[in-house]
């Protein structure tokens, strides 16, 4: 120690001191870095399907209310790209897909991938609900992986639901969710919730809401789900600041109140009608009018685009030879 004490420091010394100092930071950065940047390089290999998504929060909404029976949900981790494809309803329970899955070697084991079916029990469960491993299901029929997706729809024997996912090539497993149990084929009834039908072959609801412009505009409707596109606020925005909505003279409905507090509404009834579409517009903005849907050439009598207001209307342009050859 005394030694130390007494040593004469020169000024190469502290140079190389500092430069070995720089030179370690920057070797322990630099293998963390790479270390980071391959894993980022590696994951861009794989596409993700609901990645942390969970069901956060339920509510059943009384139908004596709303005419209708509809489930308002929240999710985690919503992002912009969301879309209903990556879900299915049936009459006792909400999935959704869980998966990592290789874009590169699609035709072998990957340790790194993986495919779950979440699922809840409709207004009675939320957090992380139950899982089934489905490439596991999968390996053990002698599929080395999972080629396809899980169905939007879901299905029914007259008791149970089942899920169902395409393996490869239109190869299906179908999960009943009661009892886990797996088949191959396909259960007699498709849980149709919204249209069904001629109504599928129309297009979006349109309809004028003067006052409600601004809350419409961050709603997006494909029946049976709703969806209200909630904004991020900012800490550092101006208290004093209203939009014009805030500044609405009409309060908002019972419906688009919660809408806006979930984030998500299901429409749990099957083959709806416009009459059906109607009614859940009008409970959303209650100035909502001027109500029509277009039917493509395609579809129609005449060959023409043509516009309808009523289930009435479309039954009497529609070609319904035309929509069954379009299905088969």
């Amino acid at each position: 120690m005394k030694k130390l004490e007494n040593y004469s420091w020169k000024m190469w010394h502290l140079y190389t001191l500092a430069a070995v100092t720089i030179f370690m930071i920057g070797g322990i950065w630099s293998f963390f870095f790479l270390k980071e940047a391959s894993y980022v390089v590696k994951d861009r290999n794989y596409t993700y399907t609901g990645k942390g998504q969970r069901l956060t929060n339920y509510l059943m909404l009384d139908e004596e209310d709303t005419g209708l029976p509809i489930i308002a949900l929240s999710f985690e981790k919503v992002d912009e790209n969301w879309s209903s494809y990556g879900y299915a309803i049936g009459r006792h329970y909400l999935a959704l897909q869980d998966s990592k899955l290789s874009k590169i070697d699609q035709n072998k084991k990957d340790p790194e991938e993986y495919f779950k079916i979440r699922y809840y029990q409709l207004g009675k469960e939320d957090g992380e609900g139950q899982t089934i491993d489905v490439l596991k299901l999968a390996q053990d029929k002698g599929y080395p992986t999972i080629n396809g997706s899980m169905d939007s729809i879901m299905y029914s024997d007259g008791k149970d639901d089942y899920v169902g996912v395409d393996l490869a090539d239109e190869d299906y497993l179908f999960i009943n969710l009661r009892t886990q149990e797996v088949s191959q084929k396909r259960p007699k009834e498709a849980i149709q919730y919204g249209y069904s039908g001629i109504h599928q072959i129309a297009s979006s609801l349109y309809y004028r809401t003067p006052t409600f412009y601004e809350d419409e505009e961050k709603t997006s409707i494909d029946l049976p789900w709703i969806r209200y596109k909630k904004e991020k606020v900012s800490e550092t925005s101006d208290s004093s600041t209203t939009s014009a909505t805030s500044e609405k003279k009409v309060k908002d409905s019972e419906l688009l109140s919660l809408l806006k507090k979930y984030g998500f509404l299901i429409v749990l009834k099957e083959d709806m009608t416009f009459s059906d579409a109607e009614s859940i517009i009008k409970n959303l903005y209650a100035d909502a009018s001027d109500f029509f849907w277009s039917v493509k050439p395609a579809y129609t009598k005449s060959g023409k685009m043509e516009y309808v207001h009523t289930d009435e209307e479309l039954q009497q342009v529609i070609d319904e030879g035309k929509v069954k050859k379009d299905e088969e």
